[in-house]
């Protein structure tokens, strides 16, 4: 069996794959001085850099020993608040000063009570790297918005990866299997693989998330924000089921106020039609823009006499927007059946209720 780096020699490869890091992060920031999570994400590669650093070189005094475990734990939290800056949330909320004490106190109380080399000091020092581990991995993996990316789930696990090591990092400690540092030999082999692991989990987070709004981007209708027709198939295998309801709209005599107030007069319309029917939708409706001036709105777990209700106030919400043309809308409503095999169906009943409204006298549902 092959014998194990020394610590001085594994502490350099964790100093340089993480410098490098910093590198990277920092170039990416550089090009990208709004996408300010990278800058948090290479202050936590060079905090921990220089951290591992001073360990080299340190007194190892119980309160120097004690700061440079903080250190440690403030590393790897500087790498969550990039991610929570990412979610568009507060970096640093209060309680992840927590881990950061739980960190310098565990080694400190020991190693002023025992000694800075006993494994007393070493045990209670790595107790808070496993908590810092468990919150960041955890939240990474769990407490993102929406669900979890690719990247983010990488990141996060490999984050709870270093428990386990932790832990046996912990139990040789506790029962002298060894006669080197086994809490800082063990760590720094799990940093061969698992610093890079994490680090390149946070860089395709970005990239991630600029091909999801654009794969959104494809199925939305630029004007409005409504779903287009590509966007509508997509969600059909959600929302085409018996029970829901299906409301087709149009505005009356939409060429009309085109040829009289203008097309910009016919965009602000179509925008505010959409903006108003959102403000009385229920949780998990859709609207959607077949083409023109003709709109679709699916209503979950509606019954025909619940979407006439909403009808009539989307046609109520549409009168509360300002500074446009005099505009109304006709509406008709259909049932999703059992038999309906796509939206074709379901839409082809609603128009034709629609035509009805309009023969009826337009600003009505029908």
């Amino acid at each position: 069996m092959p014998d194990l780096p020394d610590i001085q020699t594994l502490r350099l490869c964790s100093m340089l794959a993480s410098f490098a890091f910093f590198g990277v992060f920092a170039r990416l920031w550089l090009g990208q001085r709004d996408a300010v999570y990278l800058l948090y994400w290479a202050a936590s590669s060079l905090l921990y850099t220089l951290t591992i650093l001073s360990f080299d070189i340190s007194g190892h005094t119980p309160l120097q020993d004690g700061l440079l475990y903080a250190l440690l734990s403030a590393s790897t939290l500087l790498s969550l608040s990039g991610v929570r800056r990412f979610d568009g949330l507060a970096p640093f909320p209060l309680w992840l000063i927590l881990p950061i004490l739980v960190s310098g106190f565990g080694y400190g109380v020991p190693a002023h009570l025992f000694g800075a080399d006993s494994a007393a000091a070493r045990i209670g020092g790595t107790c808070g790297s496993i908590l810092t581990m468990a919150i960041t991995g955890g939240l990474l993996v769990f407490g993102g918005r929406g669900a979890a990316s690719p990247g983010r789930r990488i990141a996060g696990a490999a984050y709870l990866a270093y428990i386990p090591c932790f832990l046996a990092a912990i139990t040789a400690e506790a029962f002298g299997v060894a006669s080197v540092n086994m809490a800082a030999l063990i760590p720094m082999l799990a940093d061969q693989l698992l610093l890079a692991v994490l680090n390149l989990g946070l860089i395709a987070m970005p990239g991630e998330r600029a091909q999801a709004r654009l794969r959104e981007a494809a199925l939305r209708d630029p004007l409005t924000g409504a779903w287009n027709r590509a966007g509508l198939a997509a969600l059909a295998p959600r929302l085409l089921r018996p029970g829901h309801a299906v409301i087709v709209l149009d505005v009356d005599h939409f060429k009309t106020i085109n040829d009289r107030h203008g097309h910009g007069a016919g965009d602000r319309i179509l925008t505010a039609l959409v903006a108003s029917a959102r403000t009385v939708l229920p949780e998990g409706a859709e609207i959607a823009r077949l083409g023109g001036d003709e709109f679709v709105m699916v209503l979950p777990d509606q019954s025909r006499a619940e979407a006439s209700w909403l009808a009539d106030e989307v046609r109520h919400a549409i009168r509360r927007a300002s500074d446009l043309p005099p505009w109304t809308i006709s509406l008709g409503i259909a049932a999703v059946e059992p038999g309906d095999r796509d939206f074709a169906q379901a839409i082809e009943r609603a128009d034709a209720a629609l035509y009805r409204a309009k023969a009826a006298g337009r600003d009505r549902a029908a």
